[in-house]
């Protein structure tokens, strides 16, 4: 790595929710590789303290639900106090990473599911997002990544809640792209494919070779190969992109 990639993210901090899954530990490893001092957010306590502990001082744990508004609503107050007192640089950064995925047929999906994953995948990036940009609108400089889904893009049969949820997610994307714009806020979102993360885990051999035939590459993505797509829309070497959404896929069709 040369020493500008190393200097990209310097004086600055990211909040990675999400942060101990598969793409939120890659991410979070990217982003303390150019130099930022990142929030690690998730709900288990003991692998943001692992997270912590192989990480050092760049990175800061933040244990919350971020469905809970109030929880969340907390954890800004409690960074911008980190923030003021010089604990950690002005947040730049947003990656919303945390998602959950619950497959069923239209006949068979119950409104708990359905909303549950409205909740985590659409409500929580939003009020990230709105309270996020409320602290990056001061400096005039920004930068937001919301992980969608090429199932959200496309559709799939089986899936149709999750890929409303993330759709919805696209769309406030684009929307806030143009609206966050002229305070110097960039809004960007990446759309994987079949990762190998613990949202396919439950996927047998079988299953997952059904799903490779639909990929022209044949195989899984990486979690290292989604981080790579989100790093460079959230660092400034992607200054002049917004309302984009970056597809790491390996040419799938849903």
């Amino acid at each position: 790595m040369s020493i500008s990639d190393s200097e990209l993210l310097s004086k600055a901090s990211v909040l990675v929710t999400g942060a101990t899954g598969g793409i939120g530990r890659a991410i979070v490893a990217r982003c303390l590789a150019a130099g930022a001092t990142v929030f690690a957010a998730g709900r288990n306590e003991a692998a943001l303290n692992e997270l912590h502990e192989s990480a050092g001082k760049a990175l800061i744990p933040l244990c919350y639900d971020v469905s809970d508004e109030n929880a969340v609503k907390d954890t800004f107050r409690q960074l911008q106090r980190m923030v003021s007192d010089g604990v950690a640089p002005p947040l730049y950064g947003l990656v919303n990473c945390a998602g959950v995925m619950l497959e069923s047929p239209l006949s068979v999906t119950k409104m708990d599911n359905l909303k549950a994953q409205l909740n985590i995948n659409l409500l929580a990036p939003y009020q990230h997002m709105q309270l996020a940009s409320r602290l990056m609108s001061r400096l005039r400089r920004g930068s937001i990544v919301n992980v969608v889904s090429q199932v959200g893009e496309q559709g799939s049969s089986g899936m149709s809640a999750y890929a409303a949820s993330k759709a919805a997610l696209t769309g406030a994307t684009k929307s806030l792209a143009k609206e966050l714009a002229p305070v110097g806020i960039r809004v960007n979102a990446v759309a994987p494919g079949f990762i190998d993360t613990s949202l396919t885990s439950h996927y047998d051999e079988a299953a997952q070779q059904a799903v490779f035939k639909r990929v022209a590459s044949g195989r899984a993505g990486t979690p290292e190969e989604v981080a790579d797509a989100i790093f460079y829309l959230l660092s400034p070497q992607a200054g002049y992109t917004s309302g984009q959404v970056l597809g790491v896929d390996g040419v799938f069709t849903p």
